[in-house]
């Protein structure tokens, strides 16, 4: 086991602690105060970015190269986004509804058959690309657990429990600002993203699109998200329906990213097929006719 492995799991063990933490707080309540526990996320964030630096300078490259690093990525853009979190009062517990995300994504990311060697060597394009990418499905996490305290806060004021979560929640407008602001930098990363990706892909292959599915499957994010700041501005959706479909986009990412990466036969790394072997069978020379070589 490698030492950059060694200290992502020391961050995840950070993320259980956290998350642990973060379950006893619901139960009482969020009576207790989380500053305390604000040590644990800095040292598994401290942790994750040493493994991701680490594991850099051991492919001299930006680690995106098969899904073990794309978890370690994303979980990294998740993190960052909770810590940014602690230094504000009002959003110091978005750190509490994204440890345990990131505490499962970790864990999912361990697989041993995630983490394979790239058989075919990346473009140098692709870590723009990729970065971009997973700083979008950040953005869209963040976006996605702000969504979540924004619906636990409605339902709160709506049934009139005014308990120790409502007083040090941010107001509900406020949890909106922040879910849209997330919701837009997101949208811009994948923008980003999908430009420098698919005119890579053209580049490489001759091709816009092809018949990759994960191509199909990040332009089918754009049109969504873009669909739902549009509707947020133009027709004014806010309210429950809104922190839903955000929180419905975000899900569907965790369970699609995976199926669509293996899949697809540029984001995948699969095997190389064998080459075939061809004989060619030259007829020896005849001994008795005069060969005259030039």
């Amino acid at each position: 086991m490698g030492t950059d492995k060694i200290f992502f799991i020391i961050a995840i063990i950070g993320y259980g602690i956290t998350a642990v933490y973060s379950v006893r707080l619901w139960r009482n309540r969020f009576r207790n105060d989380f500053l305390p526990w604000g040590i644990v996320p800095l040292i598994a964030f401290a942790a994750h970015t040493l493994a991701l630096i680490l594991r850099g300078f051991s492919l001299n490259s930006c680690p995106i190269h098969n899904l073990f690093e794309a978890g370690m990525f994303i979980g990294w853009t998740l993190s960052l986004g909770s810590v940014i979190a602690l230094f504000f009062t009002k959003l110091r517990f978005l750190t509490a509804f994204l440890s345990p995300l990131l505490f499962l994504l970790g864990l999912f990311s361990l697989i041993p058959a995630l983490d394979q060697p790239r058989v075919v060597p990346l473009p140098q394009w692709v870590s723009l690309h990729a970065t971009f990418a997973f700083l979008a499905y950040g953005a869209y996490g963040i976006a996605s657990a702000t969504a979540a305290m924004y619906l636990i806060q409605h339902r709160a004021l709506k049934q009139k429990q005014l308990h120790a979560l409502t007083r040090i929640l941010p107001p509900v407008q406020r949890i909106r600002a922040f879910a849209s602001g997330m919701l837009l930098a997101g949208t811009l990363f994948l923008t980003i993203g999908l430009c420098v990706g698919i005119r890579g892909h053209y580049l490489e292959t001759g091709i816009w699109l092809g018949g990759d599915i994960k191509i199909f499957w990040a332009l089918a994010l754009w049109v969504y998200f873009s669909l739902l700041l549009i509707v947020q501005h133009v027709f004014h959706l806010r309210g429950r329906a809104m922190a839903w479909s955000i929180l419905c986009g975000f899900i569907f990412i965790l369970l699609t990213f995976w199926v669509t990466s293996f899949l697809s036969p540029t984001h995948g790394n699969r095997p190389a097929k064998p080459v075939r072997e061809e004989r060619i069978f030259i007829p020896m020379e005849e001994p008795d006719r005069e060969v005259i070589r030039i």
